[in-house]
């Protein structure tokens, strides 16, 4: 017996033959499958974030592997038809119950890839206002400046408007103070604009503005606009308000209380009661 008959007559087998060339088509595409993988991870993190990159490969990556065993069951002569039709429905139904969280994991990959917001920026999603802790695919996470974790869902974010503090280089501060009518309105712009242009931290371009924008029941109001940089908006807010009560106090600059002024158009007359002191 020649030691070629064994060989020739596995090859001549067709179905252990189909079955090799079904376990070739599989590695190959197993082998590319892994090669786009890692090709596509590698030309992602150039672009978008690591975590983005990474989920892209792994989705191409599913998707060739599934290609090849498609392709290696079809030559193997399994019908797929039954299976991509039941498959089908199976994922109809799927996608129906599961509608809310797949537009969650859409709206993250989108918000990462975009970069909308970010860990450790201060933005504000409807009436929720902090500090972004974590931006998952599905949820992103916000501490409030009063402590409180507050978790959404990645699909709100479309659909509300986002206002993201983090990205300006500078911010602008407004805020109103009133003096009496009696006082001198000229008086009081110097003393506040000395108090505004001495302060280390406001910006000189742009410049600040400080005018009457009132003529209120009580007094005059005057709006102070000022530009800061954005991560000493809290500190520069609370001490300049404090240096321009200081600065109006010691220039004799008084601060009028409300006043309300109450005619009686009958006369009225108060009875001294029985017993009174």
């Amino acid at each position: 017996m020649s030691l070629l008959e064994p060989v020739l007559g596995f090859l001549n087998n067709p179905q252990l033959l189909s079955i090799i060339i079904a376990l070739i088509i599989f590695s190959i595409g197993y082998f590319v499958a892994l090669v786009i993988r890692r090709i596509v991870f590698k030309i992602g993190i150039r672009f978008y974030a690591r975590n983005i990159a990474s989920i892209v490969s792994k989705i191409i990556y599913y998707v060739v592997l599934l290609i090849a065993l498609s392709t290696a069951l079809g030559y193997l002569g399994v019908e797929l038809t039954g299976l991509i039709i039941a498959g089908g429905f199976a994922g109809i139904i799927v996608g129906v119950a599961l509608q809310p969280l797949m537009a969650s994991f859409f709206a993250g990959l989108y918000v990462m890839a975009e970069r909308v917001i970010q860990q450790g920026e201060v933005v504000s999603i409807g009436n929720t206002m902090g500090e972004v802790v974590e931006v998952s695919l599905m949820f992103t996470k916000i501490r409030t400046f009063d402590g409180v974790l507050v978790t959404m869902p990645n699909s709100q974010l479309l659909s509300t408007v986002i206002q993201n503090y983090s990205k300006a280089v500078a911010r602008m501060l407004e805020f109103t103070v009133s003096i009496a009518y009696s006082e001198d309105a000229e008086k009081a712009y110097s003393v506040i604009k000395d108090a505004v242009d001495n302060h280390p931290y406001v910006l000189a371009d742009p410049a600040p503005d400080i005018f009457v924008s009132k003529l209120g029941d009580s007094g005059v109001v005057i709006t102070v606009r000022v530009w800061v940089p954005r991560t000493l908006v809290y500190p520069v807010t609370k001490d300049l308000l404090w240096k321009i009560k200081k600065s109006l106090d010691q220039a004799g600059v008084s601060i009028p209380f409300p006043q309300l002024d109450v005619w009686i158009k009958t006369p009225v007359t108060l009875k001294k009661e029985e017993g009174s002191g």
